[in-house]
């Protein structure tokens, strides 16, 4: 089956990705740069269109039976900046958080899906180049984390972290009934300090710090995570599962994940029962 055209995917009147040169689409770039320096976050609504998420919904559920299971506590800085010092055992660098959901990798996503025809979409790739500043822009080459379906049922958890580098784009497909909201702390660490007292404040006292994005279905988000602490938080009791596509670029044209990474997270379980 041929991919569908993107641009009957998207609201391209809404969100003019094809036209970025023009008037109206150097305004809409503009407004979505401020949005991701002032928030750290660049929230686009309805960004797919209902129909396309219909079938979005329906392709990811088919291929849920398929993902891998993982669950592995981490700390928030995991693949972060390598730190060979022997840290106290209540230090932030040292406390674990949930870290549970099912992942359905690269390859095991048909070619032909929506959700592929989106994420190899030129003008979108384009568009995230623009905003990250890139002189160059590539969707990644890795054939098992290019692409990626991230699965949560009740009780799981993307726990507290920060990105080993700035610009994750992710599309959510489908929300949970309850929980797996998305919070952040923008501003949390920089470059010449960790403020690690501050982390452990958002640790012990999130509801205090942290900001939460109604993230609903359909929403293309671009999140700058280096610096702003984050986490997927539990989902509670529900019906159905959270949903939501991770798309991986890079400047290089042949990027691969590390290999260690990827058996990482293949060990985990062969298991294929959702649930």
């Amino acid at each position: 089956m041929k991919p569908a055209s993107p641009d009957t995917l998207v609201d391209t009147i809404r969100y003019p990705l094809e036209n970025l040169e023009s008037p109206g689409g150097q305004g809409f770039l503009a407004s979505c740069r401020s949005e991701l320096d002032e928030k750290s976050i660049c929230v686009l609504e309805d960004f797919v269109k209902p129909d396309a998420l219909a079938g979005m919904v329906k392709e990811a559920g088919a291929l849920i039976p398929q993902g891998y299971y993982y669950d592995r506590p981490r700390t928030s800085y995991e693949g972060n900046d390598y730190d060979d010092r022997t840290w106290p055992a209540d230090h932030p660098r040292t406390i674990e958080h949930v870290n549970r959901y099912r992942q359905v990798l690269n390859y095991q996503i048909p070619n032909d899906t929506l959700v592929r025809s989106v994420f190899h979409w030129p003008a979108l790739t384009g568009f995230v180049r623009k905003m990250l500043g890139f002189d160059t822009l590539y969707t990644s080459a890795c054939p098992h984390l290019a692409l990626t379906l991230q699965i949560a049922h009740e009780g799981d958890s993307n726990g507290w972290h920060f990105d080993s580098n700035n610009g994750n784009v992710t599309l959510l497909i489908q929300q949970p009934d309850s929980g797996g909201v998305f919070e952040y702390v923008p501003g949390l660490r920089e470059d010449h300090d960790e403020h690690y007292d501050d982390v452990r404040d958002v640790f012990d006292t999130p509801e205090r710090h942290v900001r939460r994005t109604d993230i609903k279905p359909g929403t293309l988000v671009l999140f700058n995570g280096k610096y702003a602490l984050h986490r997927v938080s539990p989902v509670g009791p529900t019906g159905r599962p959270r949903i939501i596509a991770i798309f991986s670029y890079d400047r290089r044209p042949d990027q691969l994940f590390s290999r260690d990474y990827i058996d990482m997270v293949r060990s985990f379980s062969q298991d294929t029962t959702a649930g």
